[in-house]
Parts: structure tokens; C-alpha cells; sequence
């Protein structure tokens, strides 16, 4: 198989807490380790191997920074394949913070132009929540209180198709029809059931994912023209996709997609993340427990170095035509 790279330009939107900067690296650190761990337990091997990553990180928030518009056109040399946005501390809504009116102006601009279709756009968090303004969405302050730690995302038909992991159907083909016993294969502690579906042992299976949360704001409604993915019982817009103007039943292409937990979070840094946040009394005492109650998840955290990961690169793999 021929090697292919795929060029992220990582908008960085916040700089970590000193605990998790000490131990973890900078957010940019950060994203390209959950990247590449993800990407090396890639369930199809293929690819896990002949693909390179090459993530350039661009500061929005103290230096203003922007990828040059000769690399975010279509077919230019070392031009990018996907904008991913980080989560922040900061507030997406409000007008009076000084460098998110223009980066949602940036983010406009590039999804609504067909110049620009061939580019894919990856929302965490913070990012969520931006490219729910850009799309003429909404973006307001929770008024069911915080998620903190591990929650259950209740998939959506939709959603099935992104966030459910599904097994080569050639491999199937290969193995002379289901490719694995009923039960599932068990291999790493990933779980491949006979219908193709793949889900981390012990997580949520095809009615649910599992991911670490850090937000109170949230997206209360559906952008225009987009799918919603997940939601939980307190904020209903959890993922968003919007498809490709060229997007087809039998070849569906995300050109957006969103997700408001953070796969690329650790039960560590949750834990450091609340401990900051506690000692400023960001949150109360009863926040503080019921997040570190639930920062572990079931032992390992959410499914973001799974099969969260898996879709995000399902995505940055795409074949994505240039309109015109």
C-alpha cells in the first residue's frame, strides 16, 4: 500500500494548567500523542502503517496565528488536509473576548466557500462550539450545571454511522462471511462483534460512547444543515456533522465534524484540570466530587483513544473531492 501523509494545522485555543503542562506538554503536545495513539491501533493495520501524520500547531489566542492561505488551497504544495479546532477555557459566545469573533469569521469563511470544500474540519470542545457559531448556529451557558469526567453519549441513527467502528468488510469477505463468532473477538481489549461493529472492551457498545467531559457551555440546537451524532440527558447536542456538498448515500463524506467531550483527554489530565479548578472555587465542593468520581470512567477513561480516535482518523482519511 503507498504511503500517504495527512497535514492537520492544529488551531490551539488555550494553554493547559501547570500540573497537566509539567506532566503532559502543551496542548499541541497533547493532540498529536492522542493522534498518533490512536492512530497506531488503527483496526485496519494497512493504514496504521503507511500513514504519516504531519500536525502544525497555529497559537489563536496570545499570537494570532492562522495557517498561510497557500496551504489551505486545494492541490498546493503541502497543503492541509484538515483545520482541527482544540477545546479552551475561554467562552466561544461571548462577543467580548478578543480572539474568538475572529476565529469564528476565519471558520466561516472557509466552510461556506467552495474553494475550500476539500478541506475537513474536526471541532473538540471549545472547537465544538465554534463551528457551531460559524455554521449560523447557537452556543449558550448550560443551565444544567457541569460534565465533568466520563459520561455516556446516547448515539444517534446517525451517529451509528460515525462514532460505531466498522470492521473491513473485504477482511470479512476474506474469512468466508461474518469473519468472527457471534460472541466477538476479543484482541488488546477491543471487541470486534460479527456484524463488523468494533467498541472498547467494557464501554458502550452500539447504544453508547463514552467520553471524558470538561464544559458547561454547550450547543443547544443543531447547526444549519447538519446531523446531530450524540447527546446526553443534560445537553442534547453533543456531535454534529455536515456533509460534503458531493456526499452521496453510497459514499458518505463528513466535511464537519464535532464532538463536545474530549477524546484526547486522560483521567490525569481530568484530575489535574479539577484540582485547578476546585482550588480557585471554579467548581463547588459538590462538582469536585461528582467529577473525580467519574474522572476514571470505568478504569481507562473514555473511548477517545479508541474507537473516538478511530473515527476522527476515519475522517481525516477521506477521499474528499475538489468541487469544480
Amino acid at each position: 500500500m503507498t504511503k500517504r501523509t495527512i497535514r492537520v494545522a492544529l488551531l490551539i485555543n488555550d494553554t493547559p494548567v501547570p500540573a497537566v503542562l509539567e506532566e503532559d506538554g502543551t496542548y499541541y503536545d497533547i493532540y498529536k500523542r492522542w493522534l498518533l495513539q490512536s492512530l497506531s491501533t488503527y483496526p485496519d493495520t494497512a493504514i496504521a502503517k503507511t500513514t504519516e501524520l504531519i500536525i502544525d500547531g497555529y497559537d489563536v489566542v496570545d499570537k494570532r496565528e492562522y495557517p498561510p492561505e497557500d496551504r489551505l488551497l486545494a492541490n498546493s504544495k503541502n497543503g492541509y488536509d484538515a483545520i482541527m479546532l482544540t477545546g479552551s477555557k475561554h467562552t466561544a459566545h461571548d462577543p467580548s473576548n478578543p480572539f474568538a469573533p475572529p476565529l469564528i469569521s476565519f471558520i466561516r469563511r472557509l466552510t461556506s466557500s467552495a474553494e475550500y470544500s476539500h478541506l475537513k474540519f474536526i471541532g473538540i470542545c471549545f472547537g465544538h462550539q465554534i463551528l457551531s457559531l460559524a455554521l449560523g448556529g447557537e452556543c449558550a451557558s448550560g443551565q444544567n450545571g457541569w460534565e465533568i469526567g466520563v459520561y455516556g453519549c446516547k448515539l444517534t441513527e446517525e451517529g451509528k454511522k460515525w462514532w460505531t467502528w466498522h470492521g473491513d468488510e473485504d477482511e470479512k469477505k476474506e474469512d468466508g462471511g461474518s469473519g468472527h463468532e457471534k460472541d466477538g473477538k476479543r484482541v488488546n481489549g477491543v471487541i470486534e462483534n460479527g456484524n463488523g461493529h468494533v467498541r472498547v472492551d467494557g464501554q458502550g457498545g452500539e447504544d453508547k460512547v463514552y467520553l471524558e467531559q470538561m464544559h458547561r457551555d454547550h450547543v443547544p440546537s443543531v447547526p444549519p444543515s447538519c446531523h446531530l451524532l450524540l447527546s446526553t440527558p443534560q445537553y442534547p447536542v453533543h456531535s454534529f456533522v455536515r456533509y460534503h456538498p458531493l456526499s452521496s448515500p453510497s459514499n458518505p463524506i463528513a466535511q464537519i465534524l464535532t464532538v463536545q467531550g474530549h477524546p484526547e483527554f486522560t483521567p490525569s489530565i481530568v484530575s489535574h484540570i479539577i484540582d485547578a479548578r476546585s482550588s480557585t472555587g471554579v467548581f463547588s465542593p459538590e462538582v469536585t466530587k461528582e467529577a473525580r468520581r467519574r474522572a476514571g470512567g470505568k478504569g481507562t477513561g473514555g473511548e477517545g483513544f479508541g474507537r473516538i480516535g478511530w473515527s476522527i482518523w476515519k475522517v481525516l482519511l477521506q477521499n474528499v473531492p475538489v468541487q469544480g
